[in-house]
Formats: structure tokens, C-alpha cells, sequence
């Protein structure tokens, strides 16, 4: 079903419409570019404060790892926990029980989140602070233990325990003898993420934005969904995520754009990633977006209040004039116009439309006369056609004419008679259907046919004439009566001065898009002067009758009509050579239909 078009045609109405609608796109382009440059310096300033929160929770928590590492110092430099890692020792129960006790002390002492503590020597000897009774339990599990012996502090991501055991995560600190300075093992501190928690806690960013911590591995270390933590982020729902440090991501969680940076810690290499609301960051723009809105409202109210009483000292003077133009369109040219208004513009438009009106009765006076001399020059062109008509009397007679010769010819078994006058009353019939009208070129090319037969019996052992033309040529079109005067010329100045004792030949061949047409005698050819007067003849066609009286009619009549159809460049160029004879060319467009 179409809907109706909506048309407004009260000027009131448009003028409200035009100022809603500028209004709008001020307002429109205030907004957008507003938006932009919000926009922009929302994402600056995200950049700057997640930047320095980033760097402020990264050394938070290499200073908390570092003081971790530094605190083990006295632990591990005992002679007890220096003689168990030695690879010759064997161990007594109480040298186990005292170290045991140690890091109990050190545990208590220092970090109440440490889960466990295990010494490994380089032989891969194990010894736990707690769940240390079982002497056959395996270590080969553990995420550390194919990272021992390792000579570098290094912080391993985040695991679960076993079962539904709690997160931790494992600090590789490496021991070294006190005797010769070799490596002789390690010390496992397997720690809860209480302390990062509460640190990534309280560094929020606005009302629901957080901080979390991925590993070089792209393990989940911390997030405030806990049962993403320790998983690669590929089997969360984060694993779409395009992270550029230092750069601002947009993404879209469940239909709202979040901005998303990160920077990354130099001592574990971990990512310590910020994932803010992209709304709790702009809201200074949606108050921007809200005021933009506000403002257009009250515009609006001002402009469908105030436009029509302004509009009252224009649409007066307006439907006067309307008035009286419906008059004069019914015919009435005798009303004019009064002054309405003291606006300049609408005085100086009732002064235009009284002139109007003026200039109208005036015209309509000169239409009336101009139709009664149409009606004249129809009558006289009506006159004309009656006399052409009459005219054409006088070819009939002369076609009847040669129908009787020819059928005398025939009964008298004279068939060389009989064939001139067929030919010549083919010739004529040919000819004397005048027109601009174009024919093909096989047309054209049999009546002259026609023609060069009848010089052949008027010089049958002399004149020699050949007409080539491909066949693939003959259907191009051409303005009748192009060739055949040019022929003509020929006979009458190269064949008839010889005593018929010449030839004609008439040839075709493509060149480019165009077809030219020559033909060629034998002739004196034509003089210097001639083909100069011919060219300019050309160039500069006249149509008064004293020039079409001159010998070169044919020519100069065959080139105006070419040249008129086909535009420059198309027409008859002329080439003479003396005593030798000389060519004509036609040039036409070469179409096939």
C-alpha cells in the first residue's frame, strides 16, 4: 500500500518547518562534533588514568613480591635448611621437624596468606611445610615442579589446589650455598591472592569498572569472577578481546561498550588489564548529549510560538498579490496592484508585477498579430503545395513518353533503342524523386549503372567504364543522388572532349570508421585555379542561385548536402593530375544498416 506524499503548501507552515529543520542541523552538528571531541578526550584521559593506575598496582605488587622474596633471606640461609639441600646429606627426623618449625615461624611472622612452603634441592628432593607425613607423595603434579632447579625469581600463574582447594600462586626463589655461592636449590612459596585481592579491590575504576591480571601465557592470574582464575582466557568468555598496550580497545560485553587498556609488570611480565564501562567514563558527554536536547526543545517551543506572528506582515502582502494573479489568469489585465506593505522588497515586487501586467498586454497584442501572419504565410505555403503538385505533371508526360518509344523500339525490334529509353526512364524516375533522404549504396550504385550503360551505346567501342565495390559495402547508407552527378562531370568534361575515347571507374574501401568512394578518368584533369575555386567553393558554400548556375553545380551541390548531413570532415575532396586525369573521393561515415 503506498502512503499519501505529505505536501505543505502554507508558507507559515514551511517557514516553521525550514527553522525546526536548520535549527536541527545546528544543533545536529553542535552534538556530533561535540560527541567527537568528548569522545576523544574521554579516551586521553583513560589512557592517562589507567596508565598511572596500572604502573601504581604493578609496583604495588613487585614490591609486594620483592619483599616476599627479601624476607626469605634469613629462612633459606640457615645452616639447618643449607646442610638438607646439600645432595650428600641424609636427613634426621628432627633436622626435618626443626626446619618444619621455621618456616612455621616465618609464615607467622611475616605472611599470613602463605598456604605452603616447599625447600627443593637440585636433585629434586622435596620437603613440605605442611602435608609432609606422607613419605611417598609425588611432587610431579605440581605446576612448579617442572620449573625446578630454577636460578631466577619467578612468580608462576595462579592455580587452583586440589578439588575445590583454594587459588595460589608459586614464587620460585632461588637458593644458593653460603659456603661456594652454587646453587644448591629452591624455595616454594605457594601464597593465596588475599593481599592482590584486596589491592585490586580497592583500585576501582568508577562505579563497576575493575582491574585484572593476565599472565604472559594468557592465563587468567586474578579477576573478580573467580571461576575464570587460573583458566587460559581463551576458554572464557574474554578470549575475544584485542589487547594494544597502552591503547585504547573498545569492546562490546553483553551490549555495552567497555574501554580497555593495559599495562605490563617488568619483573613477571604479567598484563595488568582495565575493563571500564565506556558510559561511567563519559558521563560528563551524555550531560553534554542531555543539554544539546533540552536546548533544541525550548528553541523549538520559541519557533512554533513566534514564527506565525512574525509571518503575519509577509503572508498579507503575499495573498493580495495572490489575488490578483488568479485574475489575470482568468483573463483580467486591466488589475493592478496596490500598496500593501512598507517593506521595501514587497513594494518593489507590486511595482514588477504592474509592469508585468503592462508588458503582458503588449505581448498579447503581438501574439495576436504574429497569428494572423501565420494564418497568411499557411495560406501562401498551401498555395505552393497546389503548384509543386501541378508540376509534377510534367515528368509523367515525360515517362509516358518514353514507355511509348520503348514499346515502339520493341515492335520495330530495335533493342538498342528499347534499352536507352528503359535505362533512361529508370534514370529518371531515379532521379527526379528528390529527397535528403538517404539509400544504400547498392541503390545508388544501380541507377548509375544504368546510366554509364546508356554512354556505353553512345560510345560503344571507346568508352570503357568499371563500377568495384565489395560487397560487404553495398548496404551502407548514403544521401541519394551522391555519385551519379559526379559521374556526370566526368562524362561531360573527360569523356566527351575525347570523342568517348575514356573511362570511369568507380571504387570503395574503408579507412578508419569512414568509407570513401573515388571516382576515377582519364581525362585532361582539372586545373590549378579549378580545384582552388573548388575548395573554397567547399569551405564556403553560398546559397544564392548565380553561384548554383556555375559548371561545378554538381559538385559543390553533392558536397553542401554531404557536408550538412554528416557534419566536417564529410563531403568531396578533389586530386587532378594534368594530362593524366583525376579523382574524386566521397567520404561518408561507414555504418552497416
Amino acid at each position: 500500500m503506498k502512503l499519501p506524499r505529505l505536501q505543505v503548501r502554507s508558507i507559515k507552515h514551511r517557514m516553521i518547518i525550514l527553522f525546526l529543520a536548520l535549527s536541527l542541523v545546528s544543533i545536529g552538528l553542535i552534538t556530533l562534533f561535540s560527541h567527537f571531541y568528548y569522545s576523544k578526550a574521554v579516551k586521553e584521559d583513560f589512557v592517562t588514568i589507567t596508565t598511572e593506575a596500572t604502573d601504581r598496582l604493578n609496583h604495588h605488587m613487585e614490591f609486594y613480591f620483592k619483599q616476599m622474596k627479601n624476607s626469605t633471606n634469613t629462612l633459606i640461609n640457615t645452616s639447618l635448611t643449607q646442610t638438607w639441600l646439600m645432595k650428600e646429606y641424609v636427613p634426621k627426623p628432627e633436622d626435618i621437624s626443626e626446619i618444619e618449625m621455621e618456616m612455621k615461624t616465618y609464615v607467622s611472622f611475616n605472611f599470613p596468606e602463605i598456604v605452603n612452603m616447599y625447600l627443593v634441592s637440585n636433585d629434586k628432593r622435596v620437603l613440605a611445610l605442611f602435608n609432609n607425613t606422607n613419605q611417598n607423595r609425588t611432587y610431579k603434579n605440581e605446576p612448579w615442579y617442572s620449573s625446578v632447579p630454577a636460578s631466577d625469581v619467578s612468580v608462576l600463574p595462579t592455580q587452583r589446589l586440589e578439588g575445590a582447594g583454594p587459588l595460589v600462586i608459586n614464587m620460585l626463589i632461588p637458593i644458593y650455598s653460603t659456603q661456594n655461592l652454587e646453587m644448591i636449590g629452591n624455595l616454594i612459596v605457594q601464597f593465596s591472592l588475599a593481599e592482590i585481592e584486596a589491592t585490586f579491590t580497592k583500585s576501582k575504576m568508577g562505579k563497576t569498572g575493575y582491574f585484572f591480571i593476565l599472565s604472559e601465557q594468557d592465563t587468567i592470574v586474578y579477576h573478580p569472577n573467580k571461576d575464570w582464575i587460573g583458566k587460559q582466557r581463551r576458554d572464557t568468555p574474554l578470549n575475544d578481546l584485542i589487547l594494544n598496550e597502552k591503547e585504547i580497545n573498545m569492546y562490546d560485553w553483553n551490549g555495552t561498550p567497555y574501554l580497555i587498556s593495559y599495562g605490563s609488570s617488568g619483573s613477571s611480565g604479567w598484563k595488568i588489564v582495565s575493563f571500564v564501562p565506556y558510559a561511567e567514563m563519559a558521563h560528563s558527554l551524555q550531560s553534554a548529549v542531555q543539554s544539546t536536547l533540552i536546548t533544541f526543545a525550548l528553541i523549538s517551543i520559541i519557533i512554533m510560538v513566534s514564527i506565525p506572528l512574525l509571518l503575519r506582515q509577509f503572508i498579507n502582502p503575499i495573498k493580495h498579490i495572490k489575488s490578483l494573479m488568479e485574475s489575470v489568469a482568468m483573463g483580467n489585465l486591466t488589475v493592478r496592484a496596490q500598496k500593501v506593505s512598507s517593506i521595501n522588497e514587497f513594494e518593489i515586487l507590486i511595482s514588477s508585477f504592474n509592469k508585468m501586467v503592462e508588458q503582458l498586454t503588449i505581448l498579447m497584442d503581438t501574439v495576436s498579430y504574429y497569428k494572423i501572419q501565420e494564418v497568411e504565410l499557411q495560406l501562401k505555403q498551401s498555395e505552393a503545395t497546389i503548384r509543386a503538385l501541378q508540376n509534377q505533371i510534367n515528368p509523367h508526360l515525360l515517362y509516358n513518353t518514353l514507355d511509348i518509344i520503348k514499346s515502339i523500339a520493341f515492335l520495330e525490334d530495335v533493342p538498342i533503342i528499347e534499352k536507352i529509353t528503359h535505362n533512361l526512364a529508370d534514370v529518371y524516375r531515379y532521379a527526379s524523386k528528390w529527397s535528403y533522404d538517404e539509400v544504400t549504396l547498392e541503390e545508388e550504385l544501380s541507377s548509375l549503372t544504368k546510366y554509364l550503360e546508356i554512354i556505353h551505346i553512345r560510345y560503344p567501342k571507346k568508352f570503357e567504364s568499371s563500377v568495384r565495390v565489395n560487397e560487404r559495402f553495398l548496404g551502407c547508407p548514403i544521401i541519394k543522388l551522391s555519385i551519379q552527378p559526379i559521374v556526370e562531370n566526368a562524362v561531360k568534361y573527360a569523356v566527351e572532349p575525347k570523342g568517348g575515347e575514356a573511362a570511369i571507374i568507380v571504387t570503395a574501401y574503408k579507412d578508419h570508421q569512414d568509407l570513401i568512394i573515388e571516382i576515377a578518368d582519364n581525362g585532361p584533369g582539372i586545373s590549378d585555379d579549378k580545384v582552388t575555386s573548388l575548395e573554397e567553393q567547399f569551405n564556403n558554400r553560398s546559397s544564392n542561385e548565380e553561384t548554383l548556375m556555375g559548371g561545378t553545380i554538381g559538385l559543390a551541390n553533392v558536397h553542401a548536402r554531404l557536408s550538412l548531413k554528416y557534419g566536417q570532415g564529410y563531403g568531396v575532396s578533389v586530386h587532378s593530375f594534368s594530362g593524366r586525369g583525376s579523382v574524386i573521393s566521397i567520404r561518408i561515415p561507414y555504418r552497416t544498416s
